[in-house]
């Protein structure tokens, strides 16, 4: 017998905070949270539904019709910190259209929870892995057991006129024990935009929580620094239903370090060889977690695509980001990269404390002579949970009358939190079209793409995503 509705809605897109639009740049992917709390929810037997406001391109007005359609005992949003204004006034709407228990969970809550319960507008948060947590505090809701809410491990809510936090939840340690994300409640998957990936359509999948490093300017508010694994079986059981099921051709693994572990590594690969699936991937990764030995066996199994966060070409830059990897290492293993046959890409943040403009001008001179197949810069921008926040609002060096809204450092605004002191808005500006304008519109670089690139509707779209950033 199904319990109460509930409904889970990721949010819109903040126009504001895009400049006034969607800078095609920033892609939209399968909000895989919700999908996980979605399928841990109806295996406790409740009606869920899920609304992805941004891949459907949904208005807040259309998002309440839907809530009033449905009419869910408890409406559960998630949100990170660029989503939060929008989901703020999300939840002051449905709180006017009736007597709705709002839930907030997602890495702005985790790291905020006192303020972003102070806001009003949520009757409770969920810190951390959701899993376990929405499963009980849904059970006391819907039991109309508000005496067992204190008991709950991992939420806060407020008690009067004061938010209470319950003890912190412990880390799920067995992560096959959660089901699989409910990726039948999403839009299609041919809704969500990959402008980096060749193959289409791509499904997104994770499959390790918490990272190790503590790189400064990583927010690990959710899943933090202890490491846990799903099992190799596990992991492509999941590829085989996505290939099978819903027809993808191409995985993203969006861990923050897939290649952590040599021996899984090479356990991963030689299980996907096994069961002959027509499907290729990508990964995320550190330059000093790849061997030439991974590489080959990764090439092997359909690794099409390894993006590593290079962060910096300013050695002083990278040690005190405490980075802990350093520039020859970095040349290595892209050169190993392609020499593998692997496509290898980078994310670059220009504005980390300590730069200047000789730190940048580095940057983009060592990353034009890596051979990398693509690039992606980022404005520095200090979230919440990561210790650069902690240190900048410490120093008073966020300027707090800047919105969350604005965090989205890759959209058409020029408003940040937080500029590094040697720094100028305007500088950071100038040098994030430079380096779009030098690195993408290299004539070398533009001829290797269209030889890559055979089917030049891809190669266009790419392109024009690129010249559009450029000029927003």
């Amino acid at each position: 017998m199904k319990k109460n509705k509930i409904l889970l809605v990721y949010p819109p897109v903040d126009y504001l905070g895009m400049g006034g639009r969607l800078n095609p740049v920033i892609d939209i992917y399968q909000p895989l949270g919700l999908a996980y709390i979605a399928a841990a929810l109806e295996n406790a037997g409740y009606d869920v539904k899920i609304i992805d406001a941004k891949a459907e391109r949904f208005s807040i007005d259309s998002i309440l019709e839907h809530v009033s359609g449905f009419n869910p005992g408890i409406v559960g949003l998630g949100s990170s910190t660029p989503d939060f204004c929008i989901t703020r006034l999300l939840a002051e709407k449905i709180k006017s259209l009736g007597d709705y228990t709002v839930v907030i969970g997602g890495p702005h809550v985790s790291a905020l929870p006192e303020e972003t319960m102070e806001t009003g507008c949520f009757d409770y948060g969920v810190l951390g892995e959701g899993e376990r947590t929405i499963v009980e505090l849904a059970d006391a809701i819907s039991a109309r057991r508000k005496d067992k809410i204190p008991d709950i491990k991992g939420i806060i809510f407020n008690n009067g006129k004061k938010p209470v936090r319950t003890t912190k939840r412990p880390y799920i340690e067995d992560l096959d024990t959660i089901p699989l994300p409910a990726r039948r409640l999403l839009p299609d998957i041919r809704r969500y935009s990959y402008s980096w990936y060749r193959y289409l359509p791509t499904a997104t999948i994770i499959t390790t929580r918490g990272c190790p490093y503590k790189c400064v300017f990583c927010d690990q508010a959710v899943f933090g620094n202890h490491l846990r694994r799903r099992s190799v079986p596990n992991i492509v059981d999941e590829i085989e239903m996505l290939v099978k099921r819903h027809g993808v051709k191409g995985i993203d693994i969006v861990d923050d370090l897939f290649t952590v572990d040599r021996e899984r590594i090479l356990k991963f690969c030689r299980e996907l060889i096994s069961r002959k699936m027509n499907v290729v991937w990508s990964c995320l990764s550190r330059t000093d977690h790849v061997t030439p030995e991974t590489l080959k066996a990764m090439k092997s199994a359909g690794c099409w695509q390894i993006i590593y966060g290079i962060e910096s070409g300013s050695q002083d830059t990278l040690d005190r980001i405490n980075k802990n990897i350093n520039l020859s290492g970095i040349k290595e293993t892209i050169f190993q990269t392609r020499t593998a046959g692997i496509e290898a890409a980078a994310f670059l943040m220009i504005g980390l404390p300590g730069d200047n403009e000789q730190n940048i001008r580095d940057s983009l001179s060592f990353v034009k002579r890596l051979g990398l197949d693509k690039l992606g810069f980022r404005i520095t921008q200090p979230f919440p949970g990561s210790e650069l926040y902690k240190n900048a609002v410490a120093r008073k060096e966020i300027f707090k009358d800047i919105e969350y809204r604005y965090y989205h450092n890759m959209a058409a605004h020029n408003r940040f939190a937080y500029v590094a002191k040697d720094l100028t808005a305007e500088t950071l500006v100038r040098y994030r079209n430079k380096f779009y304008r030098e690195f993408y519109m290299r004539p070398l670089y533009l001829l290797k793409q269209i030889i890559r690139y055979r089917g030049f509707k891809v190669l266009f779209l790419r392109m024009s995503n690129i010249l559009r950033a450029m000029f927003c």
